[in-house]
């Protein structure tokens, strides 16, 4: 039988095919036409996701262990460790901006939506934040080096952007070792079915995000 961590990745990678042919955000960028604003956005977006996520990592990590889960607590405790700081990243790039452009910025709602799945995947179990975890980074490594260069086109060096730059860096190892890890950590339940449907709905959310930021950039061509 085809392992989780196969069909997860599988999943992602078809999602991803599909996400590249149909987001405008990737060719508005490479054209040069990814504006400050939208790139505060997007920053704004990340800081808020990163934040956030660091709050859920340890909510996870409580949860697993009231259900007993040992290996899913430990799992969590050293991803919680990982990931403490990435929003300084985001304060850190968004302080390079023009003034104007970051005064009064707030999240996109895409990544509002997000954090609350990140909740719900918990309350539905903690190993379907394993997936959605898995999700998060393997997407990055996929699109990481692209993403950078249609950035850089649009103006913005990687120095710029190293909220998602260390996010690219760290992932490529943090994605190897979670399809190493997640069907060590599956124990059957919740099912298969139900595993994959994280992507499906991190996913859709994701193109919300893509859709959002390139809205941003039309509104100041």
């Amino acid at each position: 039988m085809t392992t989780l961590a196969a069909e997860i990745k599988t999943s992602i990678d078809d999602w991803m095919a599909v996400l590249r042919r149909t987001s405008p955000l990737g060719t508005l960028a490479k054209e040069g036409n990814l504006s400050s604003g939208a790139l505060a956005l997007y920053l704004e977006s990340l800081r808020y996701l990163f934040f956030n996520s660091q709050l859920n990592i340890q909510l996870a990590f409580r949860t697993s262990k009231k259900l007993g889960l040992s290996e899913l607590s430990e799992h969590f405790e050293l991803r919680a460790r990982e990931e403490k700081g990435h929003d300084i990243w985001a304060i850190d790039d968004l302080a390079r901006l023009p003034r104007e452009v970051v005064d009064g910025v707030e999240p996109a709602p895409s990544v509002v939506r997000l954090v609350e799945l990140q909740k719900t995947l918990i309350a539905e179990h903690p190993i379907c934040f394993v997936a959605y975890a898995l999700w998060a980074e393997y997407t990055t490594v996929l699109i990481g080096d692209e993403w950078l260069d249609a950035l850089a086109s649009s103006g913005f060096r990687r120095d710029q952007v190293s909220a998602f730059a260390k996010h690219v860096d760290a992932d490529r190892e943090h994605a190897e070792r979670g399809l190493t890890e997640i069907d060590r950590l599956w124990l059957g339940k919740p099912d298969r079915a139900t595993i994959l449907d994280v992507i499906t709905r991190a996913g859709r959310i994701f193109e919300e995000f893509c859709e959002e930021i390139s809205n941003e950039a039309r509104r100041a061509a």
